[in-house]
Parts: structure tokens; C-alpha cells; sequence
């Protein structure tokens, strides 16, 4: 289930952040959800339906016509190709009418993504 960032939501959301390779230093990872709060950019949380936790984090940017997906982070033992296609449909969803993006790196994701639901 897709949830809309809220500030006492933000030590899990640096939990997750922390978890990305180049983001793992602590003021990398709290610069990357400060950076993306200032620019407006929406965050979400993604929620496993099974156990009620918080299993990935999800920045987006939204254009006119498009929704781009800055940065994902699963946690290690929820990164299927399940998980993370449930989160894509669902930011899909969420902003109809938009093509879901990518940057230069999660672009194959999002690409494999499309791939699987034509």
C-alpha cells in the first residue's frame, strides 16, 4: 500500500534511504530526503499488505505529463520483482494519465516494469 510521507515517518524513511550504496553515508541519505522535501518532490512510502510494515521508500518528481522516479529503496529482503512492481503500479495509480520515468539509473527498472505489464 502507497503512503504518503508524513514527518514522523522520517527516521524509517532515512532507514530505507540509508540502504542505497551511495547513499550510505548519514549526511548523504538525510541531504537526499531534505533535498527532495524542499524541491516538493512527493515521497512515499510503500507498505507490505501482509505484516503492515514499511518495506520501500519511493521519491518521485512530477511533471505536466510524466512522473519520475528518483530513487528507490527496498529493504534487502523485500526486493523482489514483485514488491517493486506492485510500488511502480501503484505510483502509476496514484497519477493517472502520466508516464512513469526513470533517471539514467532505475530507468531498466522501469523499463522491465512496462515490459511485464503489456
Amino acid at each position: 500500500m502507497l503512503v504518503r510521507y508524513r514527518k514522523d515517518y522520517e527516521k524509517i524513511v532515512m532507514g530505507l534511504l540509508s540502504l542505497v550504496p551511495e547513499l550510505r553515508n548519514y549526511n548523504r541519505f538525510t541531504d537526499e530526503l531534505t533535498g527532495a522535501l524542499a524541491r516538493h518532490y512527493p515521497v512515499y512510502l510503500w507498505k507490505d499488505s501482509e505484516d503492515n510494515h514499511f518495506i520501500a521508500v519511493a521519491i518521485v518528481e512530477e511533471g505536466d505529463n510524466y512522473l519520475l522516479l528518483r530513487r528507490i529503496s527496498f529493504t534487502p529482503s523485500e526486493r523482489s520483482g514483485k514488491n517493486v512492481f506492485a510500488l511502480l503500479t501503484a505510483l502509476q495509480e496514484e497519477y493517472p494519465g502520466k508516464r512513469l520515468m526513470g533517471t539514467i539509473r532505475n530507468q531498466p527498472l522501469i523499463t522491465t516494469w512496462e515490459q511485464n505489464n503489456e
